[in-house]
């Protein structure tokens, strides 16, 4: 048996893989002659310009195609997209919103934001929300759940949707690592009331920071393009609502500004057409790597119908087995860790200290709902600690070629084989 790496064997690999970005990492010609036009048309603003500014629309427009939705909304990033679905929801102070406790700082930002008040649910091996806590956190305050799709892989989507029906509570589908991802062949984002999207620089479609927010309902739309344009409707968006189903179409209120830059909406539109190559090439290395391991009994690859193929997922039964497995793959020359730097937010400040931009503010501050919670307590009772733990994850991107594929194969049983001989 071939002596590992980690003991003084020759490593697997001795040469760099390729980059394990998405997007970015095809960027060519096309992205460049839409960039070019804009600046040729002199119309980097989406609205008017010297020019014909139609990048950011015509984007918008694919992603409807895409997803088969009959609104979606351009904006400046994930968390900007986040912002407003809250704000489409209608969620404000004395409202809750339950989120998992595996995700990033926008997820629960977007809450406190609003002065709603974030409620963590623990995950399951899915990495997604855990369905039965899920409902064990629902109080009559609940208004809304946050659902993340991790590192391109769905959720128990069927659970959750059918808790949320029957509780009256409305979901955000985060799909900001899962774009393009299915469940039960029905794509992610279709699900709930309101999704969102990221193309930040660890995206699967990548133009530096942007972000989309796309849902079915002119309510919600309304409330979103109005807040993220301070308050404005635009004529352009004045045109896609429907004013007899919603007569308060002229009403306005307090908005921020998360318009998208036709600079970006330009590679979007040049990107969105790699989505499928992207994704079928990611899924054609994950199966690869799946089938040959499908028997394996010290791991299991996490799987659902649908996953992207963007990173491969071993759960061991022990966080020590997962650990002592990921430092000999580390010396064998395989690269691990999800592109994603999603983490339990229970750990992290400002989450445990609670801290706003001002200490009088809602849902933290003193008489709202969240002033005597303590989330340093809340991780005590939860299990993502250990499911997290005991997961080994490999990015794969859309330049590995066969042989690198190959050698990550090649590792894995090397490793496996002296580990459990």
């Amino acid at each position: 048996m071939e002596k590992l790496a980690i003991n003084g064997g020759k490593p697997v690999r001795e040469k760099d893989f390729p980059t394990n970005y998405l997007g970015v990492s095809l960027y060519d010609d096309k992205e460049l002659e839409q960039v070019v036009s804009v600046v040729k048309d002199k119309s980097p603003f989406r609205h008017y310009g010297i020019g014909n500014p139609n990048k950011t629309e015509l984007f918008e427009q694919k992603v409807r195609e895409y997803f088969g939705c009959k609104h979606a909304l351009a904006v400046t990033s994930g968390t900007a997209a986040l912002f407003c679905a809250i704000i489409a929801l209608g969620i404000g102070p004395g409202d809750e919103v339950i989120l998992p406790t595996f995700g990033w700082f926008s997820n629960f930002f977007a809450i406190t934001n609003a002065g709603a008040l974030p409620v963590f649910a623990d995950i399951d091996e899915t990495l997604g929300l855990d369905a039965e806590d899920f409902e064990r956190k629902i109080t009559p305050n609940t208004k809304a759940v946050i659902v993340i799709d991790f590192q391109g892989s769905p959720a128990n989507m069927n659970a959750v949707m059918r808790i949320a029906k029957n509780r009256g509570i409305k979901v955000i589908e985060d799909i900001a690592q899962a774009f393009g991802g299915e469940y039960n062949g029905t794509k992610l984002g279709r699900f709930g009331d309101i999704a969102v999207a990221s193309f930040q620089l660890n995206k699967i479609l990548c133009c530096g920071e942007g972000g989309i927010i796309f849902t079915d309902d002119d309510k919600y739309f309304n409330r979103a393009v109005r807040y993220h344009d301070l308050g404005f409707l635009r004529p352009y968006f004045d045109k896609l609502i429907d004013k007899e189903a919603y007569p308060d179409v002229k009403d306005s209120f307090a908005g921020s500004q998360y318009r998208m830059s036709e600079f970006q909406g330009a590679v979007l539109l040049a990107q969105i057409d790699k989505l499928d190559y992207i994704l079928n090439t990611c899924r054609e290395h994950h199966a690869r790597i799946r089938e040959s391991f499908k028997d394996n009994l010290h791991f299991k690859i996490r799987y659902i119908q649908g996953d992207c193929g963007i990173t491969v997922f071993m759960l061991f039964d022990t966080s020590e087995e997962a650990g002592n497995f990921e430092r000999c793959l580390r010396a064998e020359g395989i690269p691990t860790g999800a592109k994603s730097a999603c983490r339990n937010l229970l750990h992290e400040a400002p989450i445990t200290t609670k801290e706003l931009t001002h200490p009088a503010m809602p849902p933290f501050g003193k008489g709202y709902a969240g002033e005597n919670v303590d989330y340093t307590k809340s991780n005590e009772t939860m299990k993502t600690d250990g499911i997290i733990s005991r997961y080994v994850a490999m990015s794969i991107g859309p330049q590995y070629t066969y042989d690198d594929v190959t050698d990550i194969i090649t590792a894995i049983q090397k490793v496996d084989e002296n580990l459990y001989k």
